[in-house]
């Protein structure tokens, strides 16, 4: 891992940014794995958008994307997309579970 100051050709910053991506993956897989879990947990689609936990996630990454002196004006786009995204799943998820439940019960 080289500091970004210690990066002295554009093949160093090639790999530190790669080493970066497969971080970001793994953390994404990982975070990924917690909304499959959350959908299997819930019981019906209309509890996968909660807004009030929607508001307070966009308002812990924006106080971190601040901390960090990082431009929320090119991150936040990123998170709300991510957490439509997890939201579409689990509805889309839930769905399925109930209807496998409903034809497994002769519903």
């Amino acid at each position: 891992m080289r500091k970004p100051e210690e990066c002295t050709e554009k093949a160093h910053i090639r790999e530190e940014i790669d080493r970066i991506d497969r971080a970001l993956v793994a953390l994404f897989r990982d975070r990924d794995s917690y909304v499959r879990r959350m959908a299997e947990l819930k019981t019906d689609p209309s509890e996968a958008r909660d807004d009030s936990r929607v508001k307070a996630v966009l308002d812990k990454v924006l106080a971190e994307l601040e901390d960090k002196e990082l431009a929320p004006d090119l991150y936040m786009q990123f998170w709300e997309d991510l957490i439509e995204v997890n939201i579409a799943y689990e509805e889309t998820a839930i769905a399925a579970h109930q209807s496998e439940k409903n034809d497994a019960s002769g519903a």
